[in-house]
């Protein structure tokens, strides 16, 4: 399975910029839905550590005296979103690649 997390959510913007082919359309697609996986099914301290990391750009350290949590505290937030979020993508890449073979399949 794609380590969606670490390969597109610092970057998801830059396939914009690439002409339309089946993978802009399946990464833009997955990652409309990022949002509300991050929301519904993450903790609070995984959704602020992950947001930190990756929208703001804080190291866990910098995240750790914020949130008045030790560093390896952080770090397990952290992976631990990332093996939630990479199981759902993991499921939300597979329903847009089987609707697209489906798709492919009528013309």
């Amino acid at each position: 399975m794609v380590n969606f997390v670490d390969a597109y959510m610092r970057d998801v913007n830059k396939y914009d910029e690439e002409p339309i082919d089946d993978r802009r359309i399946l990464i833009k697609s997955v990652s409309s839905v990022l949002p509300r996986i991050i929301e519904y099914e993450l903790t609070e301290k995984q959704r602020l550590c992950v947001k930190m990391f990756y929208v703001q750009g804080k190291n866990q350290v910098e995240i750790a005296r914020q949130l008045k949590l030790s560093q390896p505290t952080v770090s397990r937030h952290i992976h631990s979103a990332k093996t939630i979020l990479n199981r759902f993508i993991g499921y939300c890449f597979l329903s847009v690649e089987k609707a697209n073979e489906q798709w492919l399949s009528l013309e």
